[in-house]
C-alpha cells in the first residue's frame, strides 16, 4: 500500500498560498487522502461505520473520544474543536487528564464490601477543576441576563460528579468512571467558553480582517469532509483536516509536506479489569461518528452496581488505608463474624417491625435509644387524614429506601440487637450508593423477608420457590447480586465497623449503648427523610424534573446544611441541630424559604407556602407558620402516594453525642 511519502510529492503553486483545498500537511489513509491548511501533521481519522463505543480501562473512549481525539465535524457540538489539547495543557489542568490507580482508592473500613473513596487530595485536585471554569464561565453569565445555556447544565454536572466522588461510598470500578464523567464536562466547559469567546468574532466579523490564521495547536480541531467548513475554520484558526477520496486531489494542489499519519497509540484501548477478570463496561454505541457519538459520550452515567462489589480487587489495592496491605482471605475468615443472608434481609423489610407489639407507625416509639422527635412532625401525624381511599397506588415504589430505625432498636434480646446493628454499619456504604445513584425499580416486598429465626425458615410450599431462593432474589433487587461468601451462606463482618470515621467494635454491640444507638438513629432518620423526599418530589414536581433535573436536585440539596448532596456518609456529625431545625431562627431562613419553595411546586400547596419569605421580616412567630404548614402538607402528601407514614427527621442527640465522642 503507497504512503503519504511516496504517493504525493510537494507541489508549489507561483501564489504559493495556502488555501481550504491545500495542503500544508497531507496523509494517505487508504482509500482517503487526507489535508491540511493550517497544521504540520495528519491525524489518523476513526469514523468507521462498526466503531463501538464502550468505556476503556480508564473511564474513557479511546480514540473514539472527542476528548481525546479529533472527531468528525458535528455542527450540533461545534464548539468541540476548541477542545483542550492534553500535551499542550497548563500544570493547572493536570487532573483533567488524571486517571486514578488502586494506591489512590481507599476502602471504607469496616465495610463487608470493596467500596471506599479517592484519597481527600486527589478529589480537591478535581474540585479544583470546578473552580477553574466557574471563573471562566461567570463573567459571560453575568452579561446574559438570567438567559439559559447548555453550559450551566455542564456546571452543574461537574458539580454532581465532584460531589459524588467526595460525598459517596463507591467501587474503584465506579470511581474510574466519574472521574472521567468529571473530567469531560470541564472540557466541554472550558471548549464552550473559547468557541464562543474566541472563535465565534472571528467568524462573525469576516473573513477580510482576520485571513487565514496559524491553527491553534492547543485545541482539538476536527475532520470534515466539507470544504466550506475547512475554509471557515482556516480562517478562524481553528486546526482541521479535510477528507476526500483521492480521485478528488487536483495535481496542481498546493502540498508543502507529505506526512506519515500520527496514531493515537497512547490512549488507552484495554477493557477495564480486576485482577485478571475482564469486567467491560457497558457498549453505550456502535456506528459512524457525528452526532450520535458526541451525544452518546456525553451520557451520565448512574454506575454499574449490578457487578458484585464484593469481587476480588488487584491485589495492589490497600484494605487498609494505614497499613497498606491487604489481608489475605483466610485472615479475614478467621477474624470474621458470620452474619446469615436471612438476617441481612431482615435488616432490609422494615415492615418486619409491624411484629414488634405496640408498634404503631403513627406514634414515635419511646425508648431510650431514640432520638427525640420534632413537635411540627408529632402535631403533622395527628392531624393527617389516614383514610386508605386516598392512597393512589403505581405512582411510587412504597417501599422503605432503608432499614426503619425502629428496627434496628425493638428487638428484645441484645444478641438480636448487635446483630441487626452490626448487618446495618457493615453493609451502609454500599447501601447508600446504591439507593442514591441506581435506585432500583422495585424495593422488595414484605413476603420476600421472612419473619422466623435463620433455623426455622423453610419452603413455604413444594410448588413455589424456596426460602433460600427468595432471600437470594431480594439481596439480587438491592445490591445486583447475592453477596455472600464462597460458601454461599453467609456474610463476614471484621472484628471493628466503621461509622462517621469512628471505630466501632463489634463486641461493643451485644448490648449497644443507648449514645450510640441514638447517633445512629438519627442518621438513619435522615436518610430516610431525604430519599423519601426525593421519590415524593419526583411524582409531585415531575414538570420541574423534565424541565430540569440539575436544578431541581439543587433545589432538593439546599434544604440541608451538607452543600451538594444527601448521604452524610463519611462526613463528621454535626456539633447540634442545623437546617431546617436550627437554634437560632435567622439560620434556619434559608433552608425553611428553600423547603417552602420546593413544596410550593406540588399540586394543592397551601397559599401560605407559595409566598416567598422576607429575612428581614423573618421571626419565630414566621418560622412556626411555615413550617407547621409545610411538615402537614407533607405527610399527607406521603400518605397519599405511600399508603403509610413518612420517616421524618428526629432531633440531633448533642448531649449524648458530646458523652460519647469524649469517650472514644
Amino acid at each position: 500500500m503507497p504512503t503519504a511519502l511516496t504517493k504525493f510529492t510537494p507541489y508549489s503553486r507561483p501564489d504559493a498560498a495556502i488555501s481550504a483545498l491545500d495542503a500544508r500537511a497531507i496523509g494517505y489513509q487508504a482509500p482517503l487522502v487526507i489535508t491540511t491548511p493550517n497544521m504540520d501533521w495528519v491525524l489518523e481519522l476513526h469514523n468507521d461505520n462498526i466503531e463501538e463505543l464502550t468505556a476503556r480501562a480508564d473511564g474513557r473512549f479511546g480514540a473514539a473520544d472527542c476528548f481525546q481525539w479529533p472527531q468528525m465535524y458535528c455542527k450540533e457540538f461545534e464548539y468541540t474543536v476548541c477542545i483542550p489539547r492534553k500535551d499542550t495543557s497548563s500544570i493547572d489542568l493536570q487532573f483533567a487528564w488524571f486517571t486514578p490507580t488502586t494506591a489512590d482508592f481507599a476502602i471504607q473500613p469496616g465495610t463487608a464490601f470493596a467500596v471506599g473513596t479517592l484519597h481527600s487530595h486527589i478529589v480537591d485536585g478535581i474540585d479544583n477543576l470546578l473552580t477553574i471554569a466557574r471563573k471562566r464561565v461567570q463573567p459571560w453569565q453575568a452579561n446574559r441576563a438570567g438567559k439559559k445555556d447548555i453550559v450551566t447544565n455542564m456546571l452543574a454536572s461537574l458539580k454532581h460528579d465532584i460531589n459524588v466522588l467526595r460525598r459517596h461510598p463507591l467501587t474503584y470500578r465506579d470511581i474510574i468512571i466519574f472521574v472521567a464523567q468529571a473530567q469531560r464536562s470541564f472540557l466541554d466547559i472550558i471548549a464552550f467558553m473559547d468557541y464562543i469567546e474566541i472563535v465565534q468574532p472571528r467568524l462573525t466579523s469576516g473573513w477580510s480582517s482576520w485571513g487565514p490564521l496559524e491553527g491553534n495547536s492547543r485545541w482539538m480541531g476536527c475532520f470534515t469532509t466539507d470544504s466550506k467548513i475547512c475554509d471557515i475554520y482556516l480562517n478562524a484558526g481553528v486546526p482541521v483536516w479535510l477528507v476526500r477520496a483521492e480521485v478528488y486531489i487536483s495535481p496542481q494542489m498546493n502540498i508543502i509536506k507529505p506526512v506519515v499519519l500520527t496514531f493515537p497509540d497512547d490512549l488507552t484501548k484495554n477493557v477495564y479489569c480486576e485482577g485478571n477478570i475482564a469486567r467491560p463496561f457497558p457498549l453505550l454505541y456502535r456506528g459512524p461518528g457525528g452526532f450520535n457519538r458526541h451525544f452518546h459520550t456525553r451520557r451520565a452515567y448512574t454506575g454499574t452496581f449490578a457487578v458484585n462489589p464484593g469481587a476480588p480487587l488487584p491485589s495492589t489495592l490497600p484494605q487498609n488505608p494505614a497499613s497498606g496491605k491487604a489481608p489475605s482471605r483466610g485472615q479475614k475468615n478467621k477474624k470474621a463474624q458470620k452474619i446469615t443472608s436471612s438476617q441481612l434481609m431482615k435488616l432490609k423489610d422494615s415492615k418486619i417491625a409491624d411484629a414488634q407489639p405496640n408498634h404503631d407507625k403513627w406514634e414515635d416509639l419511646r425508648r431510650p435509644e431514640n432520638p427525640e422527635a420534632i413537635g411540627f412532625w408529632t402535631s403533622a401525624f395527628q392531624k393527617a387524614n389516614k383514610d386508605k381511599n386516598r392512597v393512589k397506588k403505581g405512582l411510587v415504589d412504597q417501599g422503605y429506601r432503608f432499614p426503619e430505625p425502629a428496627l434496628l432498636i425493638t428487638p428484645s434480646s441484645p444478641e438480636r440487637k448487635k446483630l441487626f446493628v452490626a448487618n446495618w454499619l457493615a453493609a451502609r456504604p454500599l447501601w447508600i450508593s446504591r439507593v442514591d445513584h441506581n435506585p432500583p425499580e422495585r424495593f422488595p416486598s414484605p413476603q420476600l423477608c421472612p419473619s422466623g429465626e435463620p433455623s426455622t425458615i423453610a419452603s413455604s410450599s413444594s410448588a413455589g420457590p424456596t426460602a433460600a431462593a427468595t432471600q437470594k432474589q431480594a439481596a439480587t433487587q438491592i445490591f445486583g447480586e447475592d453477596l455472600r461468601d464462597a460458601q454461599g451462606t453467609t456474610w463476614a463482618i471484621g472484628e471493628n465497623v466503621q461509622w462517621r470515621n469512628m471505630t466501632i467494635s463489634i463486641i461493643s454491640l451485644c448490648d449497644p449503648p443507648s449514645r450510640l444507638m441514638r447517633l445512629i438513629l438519627w442518621e438513619l432518620y435522615e436518610l430516610n427523610f431525604r430519599y423519601e423526599l426525593l421519590a415524593l418530589d419526583r411524582v409531585m414536581a415531575r414538570a420541574s424534573w423534565e424541565e430540569s433535573q440539575h436544578n431541581r436536585r439543587d433545589l432538593l440539596y439546599s434544604i440541608f446544611p451538607e452543600e451538594g448532596g444527601f448521604v452524610m456518609w463519611s462526613s463528621s456529625l454535626p456539633d447540634d441541630d442545623s437546617g431546617l431545625w436550627g437554634r437560632r431562627i435567622i439560620d434556619a431562613f434559608p433552608y425553611v424559604n428553600n423547603f417552602r419553595k420546593l413544596l410550593s411546586c406540588w399540586e394543592d400547596s397551601p397559599p401560605r407556602l407559595n409566598a416567598p419569605l422576607d429575612a428581614s421580616a423573618f421571626d419565630a412567630t414566621t418560622y412556626f407558620q411555615v413550617m407547621q404548614q409545610a411538615c402537614d402538607f407533607y405527610v399527607q402528601c406521603f400518605f397519599d402516594h405511600f399508603g403509610r407514614p413518612p420517616v421524618i427527621p428526629h432531633r440531633f442527640p448533642v448531649q449524648y453525642f458530646c458523652k460519647f465522642h469524649s469517650a472514644i
